[in-house]
């Protein structure tokens, strides 16, 4: 099998692979499987540097709400004997102003100024939710990015549909899990602003009068996992779930557009 390895310590897990690995063969051309060593910004990192390439992780990092249960002996030897399934995961797509981005945990539209609030509406499936924000931004999250940034913010995560986390606003206003299928759309009515994807360096600057898109993608990633050992990625495994279409603050139900 044709593999190539990303990480920050990338060059010891090579070598430990052509040590004890041989069906392993480590290469830049055509890999079919992209093994992330590290935590979850790596993975991050390799699906936005190896679009639609089969990805593993292993740990490396403390801070890896992700990666698989195992060790990176038993992963490496199931991956050696393609004893995997692969997890299909859509990712989430936004654009604005002909520029598109691709987030697998999240999207963050955000101020761009410290001292400054951006001013912002959001539209569910054309419907206004809320009135007019004021605050530090907004996050679009997936089940799979639920146990980050969105869990932070929230204290909570989900299992089904999209999370919209808001970021310390003036006015109150509740966090709430939509139907996947749901369409958003952010008007800035004051910026600067800044959209970015997961933990991109690149941002896409937005000002007043700026219209968002933000929706479930046709795109996905796709992530190896080892058979018969279950589902080994942590996707929303807190106890502290919100309800599909539920406000996490008034507990109201967005029957209209969840």
């Amino acid at each position: 099998m044709r593999v190539q390895v990303t990480g920050l310590e990338r060059a010891e897990l090579r070598k430990y692979i052509k040590k004890n690995h041989p069906g392993l063969k480590i290469t830049k051309e055509k890999p079919e499987v992209i093994i992330c060593y590290g935590g979850d910004g790596t993975l991050l990192y390799a699906e936005r540097h190896f679009p639609r390439k089969v990805k593993v992780m292993i740990r490396k990092s403390q801070v890896c709400e992700k990666c698989v249960a195992e060790t990176k002996e038993k992963i490496l030897t199931e991956l050696e004997k393609r004893n995997y399934s692969i997890f299909n995961h859509n990712l989430l797509e936004a654009k604005v102003k002909n520029q598109k981005i691709y987030g697998l945990n999240d999207i963050l539209i955000g101020h761009s100024q410290m001292n400054s609030a951006l001013r912002f509406k959001v539209y569910l499936n054309e419907i206004q939710y809320g009135h007019e924000v004021l605050g530090d931004g907004m996050l679009v999250s997936t089940p799979f990015g639920s146990t980050g940034y969105y869990q932070s913010i929230t204290r909570s995560n989900f299992q089904e549909g999209l999370g919209i986390a808001f970021s310390n606003t003036v006015n109150v206003i509740g966090n709430l899990v939509v139907k996947s299928s749901t369409k958003m759309k952010v008007e800035i009515t004051r910026g600067p602003g800044i959209l970015v994807q997961d933990n991109a360096k690149d941002t896409i600057e937005v000002d007043t009068g700026d219209i968002i898109h933000v929706y479930r993608s046709k795109r996905y990633a796709r992530l190896a996992m080892i058979k018969g050992r279950g589902k080994k990625y942590n996707i929303g495994m807190s106890q502290n779930r919100v309800p599909l279409g539920y406000c996490q603050v008034c507990g109201k139900e967005f029957t209209d557009y969840a």
